[in-house]
C-alpha cells in the first residue's frame, strides 16, 4: 500500500504530492472531520488523522512521568534543576510522540511510505517503525528549496519585529550582544515588586494588579521586547534584563554542568519515553540551552542582588526565562506570587508550584488547578486583577452589536493548519453574518501576521465575504467589545473577556488545540458554549435568546489590595529583611 505521510507545515491541496496516486494518506498535524472530508473527495483515497491516537489529560499525565526521570541530577550552585526548568521545552514533542507511537502501530512493515518533509514529527515516527521513509525532499535541491520555503513561510506569518524577536532567542539567547548596547540602569531606592516577563499580555495583567497597590513599586524586567508593549502603571518601572547581564562566562560550573548534562543524557537515551527524542536530535540543544541559562541566571541575579526586590510576582512561569527569578529569589527567602495571564494553564500537571501563593482570576480557574493539576488547594486563592484594561459593562451602555467576532489563535504554533480552520469557519460565519445584516471582526492574536492572515482570507472567501469581514490585531479594547454581536473561538481564553463584558462566546469543541482539557473546564463552569460540529454555527441566533437570562456559574472577585500587599510582600517582611510596605 502507497501511504504519503502529510507534515503539518505542508497541504494536501498543493505540492507535488497533490496529483499522485495514493491509497492512504496520514494526516500528522491537528485537523478536523471538515478536511478529511475535503481531502478524500480529492484523493480519492481514506485519510488516516494522527489526532484521533491523542489521549487528552492522561498523556500530560505519562508524560510528567517520563520526564521526571531526569530529576535531581544537574543541579547548578544555586541547586536549580535544569532539568526540571528546560526540559518544559521539550513537552510539545512529548505529546506528539504518544499518538505517533500508537499510529505506527497501524502502519504495516510492507506499506510504501512517503513524506512530505523529513523533519519532526516524520523524523519521529522512522525512528518509531526502524525503516527508512522517502521524502519529497530527497534530491539534492529539495532540502535547500524546502528551508528557503520555511523562511519565506516565516515571514508571510510573522511581523518583522516577531522574526527579530526569534533570531534574538535563538542567536543572543544569553544576552551578550543585547548587553553591550543596553544602558545601565540606576539603582532603585525604594523595595519593589519584581515582575519578570517575556510577553506583552503578562506584562498587562501584571499592570492591572499593580495599579490595585499604588503605594507600592513594581520593577518590571522584560526578557523580551514584546513584553515592554503595554501602558505601565504609574508605579511601575520597565528595564530589560540585558542590562543587567554580564560578558559572557566560561566558568567551571558550566563546563561542569555541560559534562554532568552528558552523562545524564546517555542514562536518558536508555530510557523507551526519551529514547526516540534524543535520536531525533531534540535533545542537541541542550548544552548551549545550559550555557545561556546560566548566564540569564546571572542576569537575574543581578537584579536581585542590585535591586531592593521584597517579592516577585511571575505570570509565566513555564517560561525558564521568567521562571528563574522565581526560583532565586525563594532560594534568598523573598516571597513569590504567582498568576497566569490566561485563563488557565495546564502545563501545571507537568511543573510543580513555586510560589507561595498563586491567584486565580475566577473559581473555575482555581478548580482546574486544584481538581485537575493536583496543586495544594491551600496555595490557591481566588483574586483577580483590577478590571480597568477591560472594562465589563452593562450590555444596556453599549450601542447596537454589529459584529460577529472571530478570536483567531496562532494555529500552527499547535500544529494546526490557519487555512483549514479559516476555510471551515469563515465562510459560516459569513454566511451568518449576511443572513442577519452584520458583519465579522477577524481579531488577531499578537501572534499573528496581519499581512499572511489577509492573503488567506484571499484565498479563502469570495468578494462578497471578504468585504464583511474587517481584521483587527492590537489589544482587546472596550470599544471593540461594544460592537460584539456574539465572539466564537477554538479555545482561546477571551472567552473569559467575553463573559465579562456580557457577550455569548461559543468554542469549536471539535478543534481543540490543546490536551490540557480546558475546553471540558469551560464547559463545567458554563464558560461559552461549546459547539460540537461546524454546522451548529448556523444555529447561534437561536441560541443567543436564551444567553442573557441564563446564570453565570463562574465565580470570580478581584483581589483585596491589603491582601494582594500581604502577599507580595509580607513573607520576607516576617524573617526581618525589609520591612512590609505601608
Amino acid at each position: 500500500m502507497r501511504v504519503l505521510l502529510l507534515h503539518p507545515n505542508d497541504s494536501l491541496r498543493r505540492g507535488p504530492w497533490a496529483s499522485q496516486r495514493w491509497d492512504l494518506v496520514v494526516d500528522l498535524a491537528k485537523s478536523a472531520q471538515f478536511s478529511v472530508d475535503a481531502w478524500q473527495e480529492q484523493m480519492r483515497c481514506p485519510v488516516l488523522r494522527s489526532e484521533s491516537f491523542r489521549g487528552g489529560v492522561e498523556d500530560v499525565r505519562a508524560v510528567r512521568k517520563v520526564l521526571s526521570s531526569g530529576k535531581d541530577h544537574l543541579l547548578d550552585e544555586e541547586g536549580i534543576d535544569w532539568w526540571e526548568l528546560i526540559s518544559l521545552q521539550l513537552v510539545p514533542d512529548a505529546l506528539t510522540l504518544l499518538p505517533l507511537s500508537r499510529l505506527a502501530a497501524e502502519i504495516a512493515s510492507f506499506d510504501e511510505l512517503w513524506a512530505t518533509r523529513t523533519a519532526w514529527p516524520v523524523s519521529a515516527l522512522a525512528i518509531l517503525l526502524d525503516r527508512s521513509i522517502r521524502s519529497f525532499e530527497s534530491s539534492v535541491l529539495a532540502r535547500p528549496a524546502a528551508r528557503v520555503r520555511h523562511y519565506a513561510g516565516l515571514s508571510r506569518r510573522l511581523s518583522l519585529a516577531h522574526i527579530k524577536e526569534i533570531l534574538l532567542d535563538k542567536y543572543d539567547a544569553g544576552y551578550q550582544w543585547r548587553s553591550r548596547f543596553a544602558t545601565k540602569p540606576h539603582r532603585c531606592t525604594d523595595p519593589v515588586v519584581l515582575v519578570p516577563s517575556a510577553y506583552s499580555n503578562v506584562s498587562r495583567m501584571a499592570a492591572a494588579y499593580a495599579t490595585m497597590l499604588p503605594q507600592l513599586s513594581f520593577l518590571m524586567v522584560a526578557t523580551r521586547q514584546n513584553a515592554r508593549q503595554l501602558e505601565p502603571a504609574s508605579n511601575m518601572q520597565l528595564r530589560d534584563l540585558a542590562a543587567y547581564a554580564k560578558p559572557a562566562d566560561s566558568s567551571a560550573e558550566v563546563k561542569s554542568m555541560i559534562e554532568r548534562w552528558m552523562e545524564l543524557s546517555a542514562d536518558l537515551s536508555d530510557l523507551p519515553g526519551i529514547r526516540v527524542l534524543s535520536r531525533a536530535g531534540l535533545l542537541n540543544p541542550f548544552p548551549d540551552w545550559i550555557r545561556d541559562g546560566l548566564s540569564a541566571r546571572d542576569a537575574w541575579r543581578e537584579v536581585i542582588s542590585r535591586e531592593p526586590v521584597c517579592g516577585v510576582l511571575c505570570g509565566d512561569d513555564s517560561n525558564w526565562y521568567t521562571r528563574l527569578p522565581v526560583l532565586l529569589a525563594s532560594r534568598r527567602g523573598i516571597p513569590g506570587t504567582d498568576f497566569h495571564h490566561g485563563a488557565l494553564d495546564g502545563v501545571y500537571l507537568i511543573k510543580s508550584l513555586l510560589c507561595d501563593v498563586y491567584l486565580a482570576k475566577s473559581q473555575m480557574e482555581r478548580d482546574y488547578l486544584v481538581r485537575v493539576c493536583g496543586l495544594p488547594a491551600d496555595k490557591i486563592v481566588i483574586a483577580a486583577p483590577a478590571r480597568g484594561y477591560i472594562h465589563s459593562a452593562s450590555r444596556d451602555e453599549m450601542p447596537k452589536a454589529t459584529s460577529a467576532i472571530f478570536f483567531s489563535e496562532p494555529y500552527e504554533v499547535a500544529g494546526m493548519r490557519a487555512e483549514e480552520v479559516y476555510r471551515e469557519l469563515l465562510p459560516l460565519l459569513c454566511r451568518l453574518a449576511r443572513e442577519n445584516n452584520r458583519g465579522v471582526i477577524l481579531k488577531l492574536h499578537p501572534f499573528e501576521s496581519r499581512t499572511q492572515r489577509s492573503r488567506l482570507l484571499r484565498d479563502i472567501l469570495t468578494i462578497d465575504d471578504r468585504a464583511l469581514v474587517r481584521i483587527v490585531d492590537g489589544p482587546l479594547t472596550n470599544d471593540l467589545m461594544a460592537q460584539v454581536w456574539f465572539g466564537i473561538t477554538v479555545e482561546s481564553t477571551t472567552v473569559m473577556d467575553c463573559l465579562q463584558n456580557g457577550v455569548q462566546c461559543f468554542l469549536c469543541g471539535w478543534l481543540r488545540l490543546s490536551p490540557y482539557g480546558y475546553v471540558e473546564q469551560y464547559a463545567r463552569f458554563g464558560l461559552g458554549e461549546v459547539l460540537q460540529n461546524a454546522q451548529q454555527i448556523t444555529t447561534i441566533p437561536k441560541r443567543l435568546e436564551d444567553f442573557h437570562n441564563a446564570p453565570k456559574t463562574i465565580q470570580s472577585a478581584e483581589a483585596d489590595p491589603a491582601m494582594l500587599q500581604r502577599w507580595l510582600t509580607f513573607a520576607l517582611a516576617s524573617k526581618g529583611a525589609v520591612n512590609p510596605v505601608s
